[in-house]
C-alpha cells in the first residue's frame, strides 16, 4: 500500500532513567481549524517549504536515517555551518555521539515506488535563496502550497495497521460529510521517532476541495 505520511512535531522532554525521551510541545505547521466534531477537523494549512531526503529500506529504519538527516542539517551540517532554529531546541542524547538540536517543526515521510522521502518543514524567515546549502546532497528543497485538509486524531504505537484503520475512519467520516477527498492519506506524527510509544500522539490527514 502506498500512502503519505506526515509528521508535525512539537517539544519537550521527558527524563527517563539516564537518557533524555522527547514529546514535543512546540510550534507546529500554520493553520486554522475550519470545524470540529470529535476527533475530526478540518483546516486550513499555509504554505510551507520543507527540506526532504529519500531513503530505501523498512519503514522503522527509513525513518530514523531520514530524521537523523535532517536533524544533522538543521544542527549545522551545512556549507554555511549555521544551526537553524526551528524553535527552543532540545537536546537530545546518542551513546556514543555528541548531543545536538532535536527538530521542532513539522517533518514528513512519504512512501512512493519503495522508497521513503522524509521532510522537515522550515521556519517562516527563510525562502528558498535564504536557506543555507545542504552539506548532504540528498537533501533538497521544496515549496508545499496551502491545502484543505481532513484530520482524525489519535494516539499510541503507530503501525501501519493502525493507519489503515484511522485512514478508513477518516475516509467514512470525509463521505458522511458529503466533503470530496483530493489526496492519498498521511499520517502525521507530533513525536520524534524516538519518544515513548505511549506518550506518541498521531493524525491522519486528507487534502479535501
Amino acid at each position: 500500500m502506498k500512502y503519505a505520511l506526515i509528521a508535525l512535531i512539537t517539544t519537550s522532554s521527558l527524563l527517563i532513567g539516564c537518557g533524555v525521551i522527547s514529546q514535543r510541545t512546540g510550534e507546529e505547521a500554520l493553520f486554522s481549524t475550519l470545524s470540529i466534531e470529535g476527533n475530526y477537523e478540518v483546516r486550513l494549512y499555509e504554505p510551507v517549504i520543507i527540506a526532504q531526503t529519500a531513503v530505501s529500506g523498512n519503514y522503522g529504519k527509513a525513518t530514523r536515517t531520514g530524521y537523523d538527516r535532517l536533524t544533522s542539517y538543521v544542527s549545522g551540517n551545512n556549507l554555511a555551518k549555521q544551526t537553524i532554529s526551528l524553535n527552543a531546541p532540545v537536546l537530545v542524547t546518542d551513546e556514543k555521539k555528541k548531543p545536538k538540536v532535536e527538530l521542532t517543526l513539522p517533518y514528513f515521510e512519504e512512501y512512493i515506488d519503495d522508497t521513503w522521502v522524509i521532510s522537515v518543514a522550515m521556519p517562516e524567515s527563510y525562502n528558498l535563496g535564504t536557506l543555507p546549502k545542504p552539506s548532504d546532497a540528498s537533501i533538497t528543497f521544496k515549496v508545499l502550497p496551502r491545502l484543505r485538509t481532513a484530520v482524525v486524531k489519535f494516539s499510541g504505537y503507530k503501525s501501519e495497521s493502525l493507519i489503515s484503520r484511522q485512514t478508513t475512519a477518516l475516509n467514512q467520516w470525509i463521505a458522511r460529510n458529503e466533503l470530496q477527498a483530493t489526496s492519498a492519506p498521511r499520517s502525521v506524527i507530533y513525536d520524534s521517532p524516538y519518544a515513548v510509544p505511549a506518550l506518541r500522539r498521531h493524525e491522519i490527514h486528507i487534502s479535501i476541495q
